[in-house]
């Protein structure tokens, strides 16, 4: 049977759309076929562990991923209860970070990588730490450039050990063991006269550190001083608390030089200088997460009187130097 030019044309134009059809519809069906078959990710069973911090009182707990295998790719950042959670996560070499997320004053920086993941607080000044409202409140003589931060809030965190996740539908059990990222500082003078007439008091330290790495639990390297309230417990005895990163962070041996401020009852302003670099070394030898000293005695005047007592320069604070153990 004969065609002519055009009908035969017709017929192999024909022939040719259904091969390229069929030829579409056979790659599409393997492609199909390949990602059904492939799994791309797979459950990491997230728990927590808190034998090392067990006084602890965190409530929740940030987690970031890190691909091992990607490291300029973004942290995959996750959120749980203290009983823990999943994750859902590519197989491959990973690594993550913990810390809790109840906490105001703490900040973060450095969480593109695992290493460098830090936390640090806000600049802050004396008056604000000790919440004495008078202006130009001097800082210790030779901490002077020193820079006044935040107190820290609570803070606890680790870094896992490597792991490797393959996509075998069983997951990844991973524990993780948050310990202390903070220490906190106590410190008790007893034998302290005149307190009666103490219109406000207010402490500081010196030569403690700015920041912390949560993973490796390292100190950053600068040098700050932080302010904070003090309170009578007694007629003669005052006790202060304060959280620190850590002290020491660019010398194994670091200067910390202890400040009590103290407004009297006539307006005079006083500040005492004790250098407790000793008894803080001392304490922390003992272990723990928390370092207490005792001082014995701190000359507060008694205020004026009927004419009588010290006559300081109201306007401008007083400054004393005194030994340990005065």
């Amino acid at each position: 049977m004969k065609h002519s030019p055009q009908s035969l044309w017709q017929l192999l134009l024909a022939r040719a759309t259904l091969m390229l059809l069929t030829a579409v519809l056979l790659t599409g069906c393997e492609y199909k076929d390949l990602c059904y078959d492939h799994n791309h990710s797979d459950k990491v069973f997230v728990t927590f562990d808190w034998q090392k911090a067990p006084h602890h009182t965190a409530t929740s707990m940030v987690v970031l991923f890190y691909n091992l295998d990607k490291p300029s790719q973004q942290p995959i950042r996750y959120e749980y209860p203290l009983s823990g959670g999943t994750a859902t996560l590519q197989p491959g070499r990973w690594k993550a970070v913990t810390y809790n997320s109840n906490t105001d004053a703490i900040r973060h920086r450095g969480q593109e990588w695992w290493s460098t993941s830090e936390v640090y607080t806000r600049l802050s000044s004396i008056e604000e730490g000790t919440q004495l409202t008078r202006g130009a409140m001097p800082q210790a003589t030779g901490t002077e450039q020193e820079q006044v931060i935040l107190e820290p809030d609570p803070i606890w965190g680790c870094a896992s050990e490597d792991f490797n996740l393959v996509v075998d539908g069983n997951g990844y059990n991973l524990v993780l063991k948050p310990e202390y990222r903070y220490t906190t500082l106590k410190v008790k003078i007893t034998n302290v006269p005149n307190l009666e007439y103490t219109f406000g008091l207010g402490g500081s330290i010196s030569g403690v550190a700015a920041s912390r790495f949560i993973a490796s639990g390292e100190l950053g390297q600068q040098t700050v001083t932080e302010a904070f309230p003090v309170r009578k417990t007694d007629d003669t005895t005052i006790e202060m608390s304060v959280n620190i990163f850590g002290h020491c962070p660019e010398l194994p041996w670091n200067t910390h030089l202890l400040t009590i401020y103290a407004v009297l009852a006539d307006g005079s302003k006083w500040y005492y200088v004790i250098d407790v670099t000793d008894k803080i070394h001392q304490a922390e030898q003992q272990g723990g997460d928390t370092v207490e000293i005792e001082v014995d005695g701190l000359p507060i005047p008694k205020p004026i009187v009927n004419g009588s007592g010290f006559h300081p320069t109201i306007d401008t604070w007083q400054g004393v130097e005194i030994e340990v153990g005065m």
